[in-house]
């Protein structure tokens, strides 16, 4: 169980193709169809086991999934795909210019040391100080890639297998 966060910026036809799959097969034709191509690239943005501090920092220390900003930064949107495996959610093209704004007015590393010792969950098993580093080291590309994405005019999935 690796719990590695990936986010990925498709365009409009990439996520009409992912849609168009069977909910129960678009985590395989992800890493199938959009992870080869992507990984690696502007349009890739890699978490590691970050995203869930994060997540947890963006929500002030609690955990939420709403589909709004800024819970919607990695977790939250719309779900796409969801097992007891893994997940994909997806965020719009209007959802990744609120979320520029808000990274653009708010800064992301200051949220998470702001928040990160709030964490309220016992199962959370990275509440120390390498768990800081390890949040705040990557979390330092999401501003450069959700950018990169406004000027693609691209929607944004996030993928984690649990």
């Amino acid at each position: 169980m690796s719990r590695l966060g990936m986010l990925y910026a498709l365009t409009e036809a990439e996520v009409f193709k992912l849609r168009s799959v069977p909910e129960e097969e678009r985590y395989d034709y992800m890493l199938e169809e959009i992870e080869e191509r992507l990984f690696g690239t502007l349009r890739s943005c890699e978490l590691d086991k970050a995203w869930e501090g994060i997540q947890y920092c963006l929500g002030g220390g609690q955990w939420n999934e709403e589909k709004i900003v800024p819970a919607n930064i990695i977790f939250g949107g719309e779900v796409l795909a969801e097992t007891d495996d893994e997940i994909i959610t997806l965020k719009n093209t209007n959802d990744v210019k609120e979320i520029v704004a808000f990274l653009h007015k708010n800064n992301l590393q200051e949220i998470i040391r702001k928040n990160f010792w709030n964490i309220d969950n016992d199962d959370f098993r990275y509440k120390d100080e390498d768990g800081l580093e390890h949040t705040l080291s990557w979390s330092t590309d999401i501003l450069p890639f959700y950018e990169n994405a406004l000027k693609e005019k691209c929607q944004v999935i996030f993928t984690v297998d649990f």
